[in-house]
């Protein structure tokens, strides 16, 4: 965990926040060893599209991937397909 996360970490527990929005993989396994309940770009968007918030993740997903974000496909995949849309190649 770098030292921006674990001031998020800080500010989760001094704020008494709900969630902790964490995207690396390694620091969020440390956050949830403390209790800390963590949420992904990944899962907002999913809760967003369950929501009926935003119209589709598709779009999203693969603006996240032509910048550079680096997720599987079979996890994108995976989110697609339980909101019933089209996958990515």
């Amino acid at each position: 965990m770098d030292y921006g996360e674990s001031e998020c970490v800080l500010l989760y527990k001094e704020s008494d926040a709900d969630f902790l929005l964490i995207d690396d993989r390694k620091a969020r396994k440390i956050a949830e060893n403390f209790g800390i309940n963590c949420i992904g770009t990944l899962g907002i968007l999913s809760v967003a599209r369950n929501k009926k918030l935003i119209p589709a993740l598709k779009p999203l997903f693969e603006m996240l991937l032509a910048n550079k974000r680096f997720y599987s496909n079979g996890l994108l995949n995976s989110l697609l397909e339980q909101h019933n849309e089209d996958m990515i190649i």
